[in-house]
């Protein structure tokens, strides 16, 4: 998710949030906010003058082959967090892809904030109580001056006879303003204010107070955030005086709402939620599916067919009517190729910002950006309607130590890895999935498709491995760079991984006539490890975060790993629901085993039981027995091997199963409380009835009765 499609997802995604704005002068001139909009343009052509941007030259006095750049207006609305109007805003804006390198034009890279940078400052302020302040440079671009003879025409509305502007400063739309403004901003933070800047992320800024804490900058072009301990207050005055005086910055206060992403802060609990639920509500209100009926993962659950196959037949569809009725003839037909980019790139912004749920399916849409079919477009409707039941899910920083897989390590930053091998049917190379950590804080993630074609699971889940390490050693550098880690502090970053092969290849330096090929990554990996930069551990499929981003989960799983990643509405996690449903006995030998007709009529013990397993010696009461269409979101799901079957009263839930982690089954007393495998546990209360709770999409019962 990375260059052109993370800058179009930037662009798509916060043009979302704006108001229907005029497209020329001529429009805003004939709107209904005329004075508004011409009092926003006076503000602009004034501050320009105001700042010296331009000189004005005859026309007659260049010669012929001057190239003079036209302009246009651009009108925005600015809003809040509650997407209140807060601004009518106007820009002077040259048209910069008419300039000519060598001629107008040469360097253009400027450096600008990450996400995850920011996202670190936000983990550190939750958990250190510190003071967060959000800032905005009013007009930037026109304060940085410009070293080319650059010339453009007079804005429409304040045009002179004869006269064009040769600019001596920026202005937004030229494509050297980003590196001019972002130079004079690093400039003045780091030789007036005496910030560092790291490299890690150069847009990250730190210094020691004089009390010794440290107060840290975080610049996205035109924005900055501030963090600092509430007795440093003075000392970041003065330099808040500072940045008023050179760039007349105006002050937010409070950091509440930043590039479409809501800041919420409960100083009490010491968290920091970030969600885009006004992006999302206006994202659905755009593309007509803000009534439409959620689905409950971003995906259909993985199969041999890619995603949008499943999609297509019969799965969901945009209208929200739950079964779909698409078919793969119709479904090779092209969709409209603009709105298919335009609905991908709001999706991408999503992912790429706080929703880490929809990663993976959103990696998937990507792929076809240049050839949507319909298929296609029901695949993208569909993520939408899973976000239309989870518009408030967001990423909290600050959370409890408890959410961590292993509560005992004292590692502040952690990473899982994980991929999924040869899962593209088209050209069978698979998805790597990684999710990186601090402090139990998601920091940044990747759903990405390898490059090359793996030989083997082992070899698939290596080059996923590498790549989480190439993070943790990018997020390890800049924690030491603004000292967040202390000498004191032995203990090394965790790298989970569920393939014990990996773990033992990179461990011990196995090699194979299977292996022997790996060459670079498997070296880079090892060196690692040997050198005692990062230590490997093993955890079971079900707790590995990052399995969701390598493949579309059933519902049970894909809440279960969302949870621990994200933060999620409690009133849904909290939602029972009541099954009724036929329960008739299963009479091998003598046990009572229970099978439930589900919608279409099936039953899941069939004829009778399939195979009873005795758990312990003969007369004891736990027993395990294999059933059909098995709740438990693994690869063997139709012959998995259910929890406990228990012949005792009382609820019993199994939770480190040695096979799988399935739902409880229970007979008896009724279970009230939550299985600490994820799932809820249901029993038969009599000899027709089904109760409890159950948040699995696939487990069909006769009837559902939902409970307030």
């Amino acid at each position: 998710m990375a260059g052109a499609h993370t800058v179009f997802a930037v662009t798509s995604g916060l043009a979302i949030l704006e108001a229907e704005t005029p497209q020329s002068y001529r429009e805003a001139m004939s709107s209904k906010e005329k004075d508004k909009w011409m009092a926003a343009m006076k503000s602009e052509f004034d501050g320009c003058v105001a700042q010296d941007t331009w000189v004005l030259v005859a026309r007659s006095s260049l010669p012929k082959e001057t190239n003079i750049i036209p302009v246009k207006w651009v009108f925005k609305v600015k809003t809040d967090e509650t997407g209140s109007i807060t601004k009518y805003k106007a820009r002077i804006t040259p048209k910069g892809f008419k300039q000519k390198y060598g001629v107008d034009y040469f360097e253009v890279f400027a450096n600008t904030g990450k996400y995850k940078s920011l996202r670190v400052l936000l983990s550190i302020a939750a958990r250190e109580d510190l003071e967060l302040r959000q800032l905005d440079v009013p007009q930037a671009f026109t304060q940085a001056p410009l070293e080319e003879d650059v010339y453009m025409d007079m804005p429409e509305g304040f045009e002179v006879d004869g006269m064009v502007c040769r600019l001596e400063k920026s202005l937004y739309g030229l494509k050297q303003s980003p590196r001019n403004w972002y130079l004079l901003a690093s400039s003045f933070i780091i030789n007036e204010l005496k910030f560092h800047a790291t490299a890690s992320d150069p847009c990250v800024f730190w210094r020691k107070s004089a009390t010794g804490r440290m107060i840290l900058l975080f610049l996205f072009v035109d924005d900055m955030q501030v963090a600092f301990d509430k007795r440093d207050e003075d000392e970041w005055s003065e330099a808040h005086r500072a940045l008023k005086g050179r760039f007349n910055i105006t002050d937010l206060g409070e950091s509440k709402y930043m590039l479409g992403m809501k800041i919420t802060r409960d100083r009490s609990s010491r968290t920091i939620k970030l969600d885009q639920e006004l992006y999302i509500t206006k994202s659905l209100e755009k593309f007509g599916l803000d009534k439409c009926k959620p689905a409950k993962t971003p995906a259909v659950q993985s199969s041999s067919k890619s995603l949008v196959e499943r999609e297509g037949n019969g799965n969901g569809n945009g209208n929200g009517n739950g079964n779909g009725n698409g078919n793969g003839g119709d479904g090779n037909r092209p969709t409209d190729l603009k709105l298919y980019q335009e609905k991908v790139g709001t999706l991408l912004y999503a992912a790429i910002s706080t929703r880490i749920d929809i990663s993976f399916a959103v990696n998937k849409l990507t792929q076809h950006m240049l050839n949507p079919t319909e298929v296609h477009a029901r695949a993208a409707d569909r993520v939408f309607r899973y976000l239309a039941g989870t518009k408030s899910d967001g990423l909290l920083f600050g959370r409890s130590k408890s959410k961590s897989n292993d509560s005992s390590t004292t590692a502040a930053v952690v990473a899982y890895a994980d991929a999924d091998w040869g899962s593209d049917p088209t050209d069978r190379k698979s998805i790597t999935g990684w999710v990186c950590m601090y402090h139990g804080d998601p920091i940044s993630w990747a759903s990405k498709k390898q490059k090359v074609v793996s030989q083997s699971s082992c070899e698939a889940e290596l080059y996923a491995e590498a790549a989480a390490m190439n993070e943790i050693k990018w997020l390890q550098g800049l924690l030491k760079e603004i000292h967040q880690v202390k000498k004191s502090d032995t203990s090394k970053p965790i790298l989970y991984g569920d393939n014990q092969s990996t773990q033992e290849l990179t461990k011990n330096g196995i090699k194979s006539e299977r292996t022997k090929h790996i060459d670079i990554k498997y070296r880079y990996v090892t060196d690692e490890v040997a050198q005692g930069k990062i230590e490997l551990k093993w955890i079971p499929t079900t707790q590995q975060l990052a399995d969701v981003l390598t493949k579309s989960l059933g519902s049970p799983q894909h809440n279960v790993l969302v949870e621990k990643l994200m933060v999620v509405d409690d009133g849904k996690k909290k939602k029972k629901v009541e099954y009724v449903g036929l329960v008739r006995s299963c009479s091998t030998k003598g046990t009572n085993l229970v099978k439930v007709i589900n919608r279409r009529g099936d039953e899941y013990n069939r004829d009778h039981c399939r195979k009873r397993v005795e758990m312990g010696k003969e007369g004891t009461d736990h027993w395990s027995g294999y059933a059909g269409a098995c709740t438990c979101a693994q690869a063997m799901r139709d012959w998995c091997l259910r929890g406990n079957w228990s012949l005792t009263p009382g609820p019993v839930c199994r939770i480190n199963h040695p096979f799988f982690n399935c739902p409880c089954v229970m007979i008896g007393q009724p279970c009230t409380d939550q299985c600490d495998c994820g799932d809820w546990c249901y029993h038969p209360s009599g000899s027709s009835k089904m109760q409890g709770v159950n948040t699995a999409d696939e487990v069909p019962i006769a009837q559902e009765k939902r409970s307030k």
